[in-house]
């Protein structure tokens, strides 16, 4: 499967490093014509599109904001034309305690992952509706949106809430053929190295008991993001799919278990032979 982006108009947004960066360098790889590449952060932004081509445009904008998710938009529609696809990346994800928690700080992760989102998602719909693009929108997600964890409540809560916002835009955007799909990164190697003593320890610890037994990559999102973006995905809309290596799913468990799993017959008691 070849997958191409020749004529097509990109937005990006979170683009800075990580994910985001891997993105917008997937999408310079697949050929796309025009990509805008956003985020508050001007430094990681040109580190991003350094030697990456004309085509390739950074914005430094606030997707929480109207102005921003607009201006990000305008970019992409005054520089090539029109809007195709666009790649809501871009989320927060500072951790405290529920019972300590700063009311501000639960404000500014909702404003960037669930305000931002839709912003975005809404700015982007009304170009693409406009340009009579039949676009794709993708939307990001976390598996702590389904399992939460100890000091996530906000942004475990704001991804569950960018879940639920996705099917909506589905259903509403299906009549303008545009569709929206969500991603779900589980444990992704982002970080810079070396690693803070206390953040490498818990890696260490978390990593074994993933099935997969290891971190994803940046690209290994892309990958999947950019066949949502693509005309394969077209009968996929409102779906949210995990990239997380089945950590979703369960624990690894010891080979040795597994064995013994599929050796005993659980439903009438025996060995098998």
């Amino acid at each position: 499967m070849d997958i191409r982006f020749e004529g097509k108009t990109v937005i990006v947004t979170g683009a800075a490093r990580g994910v985001g960066r891997a993105l917008v360098h997937a999408f310079v790889a697949a050929g796309a014509s025009g990509i805008v590449a956003a985020d508050r952060d001007e430094a990681g932004l040109h580190e991003t599109c350094a030697g990456q081509g004309d085509h390739v445009v950074p914005v430094a904008a606030d997707i929480s904001t109207v102005e921003g998710a607009k201006a990000i938009v305008a970019t992409a529609v005054e520089r090539f034309g029109g809007l195709d696809v666009c790649v809501n990346n871009a989320a927060v994800a500072p951790t405290a305690a529920l019972l300590e928690y700063d009311v501000k700080v639960w404000d500014t992760v909702y404003a960037v992952n669930a305000r931002g989102t839709f912003l975005m998602t809404q700015a982007a719909a009304k170009a693409m509706i406009k340009g009579d693009r039949k676009g794709r929108i993708v939307n990001f997600s976390s598996g702590s949106a389904k399992k939460g964890g100890a000091g996530a409540a906000a942004y475990a809560s704001s991804r569950a809430a960018t879940e639920s916002f996705s099917r909506v835009a589905a259903i509403e955007l299906a009549p303008y053929g545009i569709l929206v799909n969500t991603v779900s990164p589980g444990l992704i190697d982002t970080q810079p190295k070396p690693l803070p003593p206390s953040m490498a320890a818990g890696l260490a610890a978390r990593v074994p008991t993933l099935p997969l037994a290891r971190a994803g990559e940046p690209e290994e999102v892309a990958n999947v993001v950019l066949f949502l973006a693509s005309e394969y995905s077209g009968y996929m809309t409102g779906s949210v799919v995990d990239v997380d290596g089945a950590a979703g799913v369960g624990n690894r468990a010891p080979k040795e278990i597994v064995d013994d799993d599929i050796r005993y017959d659980w439903v009438t008691g025996k060995e098998r032979s």
